[in-house]
């Protein structure tokens, strides 16, 4: 599939928001409006932060909702191990961390350096609609 046919497919995609996408032919800097987490975060980046006895949602969770973001990029996800790559199960299978979800109308989008089955986690590949190869 040549690249405008690839970018045409992306964008029908984020219109219809069926499923998070996995993509291996932009960057994450590609895409405007978006919050970017990088792969090899903490897990700990990915969970709900506890200030005394308040519950507040992870840093990039508030800047989605406070600067009205409508994408968000997970990069390189094939750049960590397949066991590591776990971390993002909740995220992209049930749309949450802990009890804050994100909005119906963010997008999900995963870059990686190759979309390639034997590279990404087989339950997080199964939940995406993949362009790319």
């Amino acid at each position: 599939m040549k690249t405008q046919e690839k970018m045409e497919l992306l964008k029908e995609y984020i219109k219809a928001n069926v499923a998070p996408i996995l993509v291996d032919f932009i960057q994450k800097d590609f895409l405007e409006d978006a919050v970017v987490i990088d792969s090899k975060c903490r897990k700990e980046e990915l969970n709900e932060i506890y200030e005394g006895e308040k519950t507040l949602a992870p840093k990039w969770y508030q800047k989605l909702i406070n600067e009205n973001k409508k994408i968000l990029v997970i990069n390189n996800i094939d750049s960590i191990s397949i066991e590591e790559q776990n971390k993002f199960i909740e995220l992209i299978k049930y749309r949450k961390v802990s009890t804050f979800e994100l909005p119906q109308d963010i997008r999900i989008i995963i870059i990686a350096k190759e979309v390639n089955a034997e590279k990404i986690n087989k339950e997080i590949y199964s939940l995406t609609a993949c362009i790319g190869g």
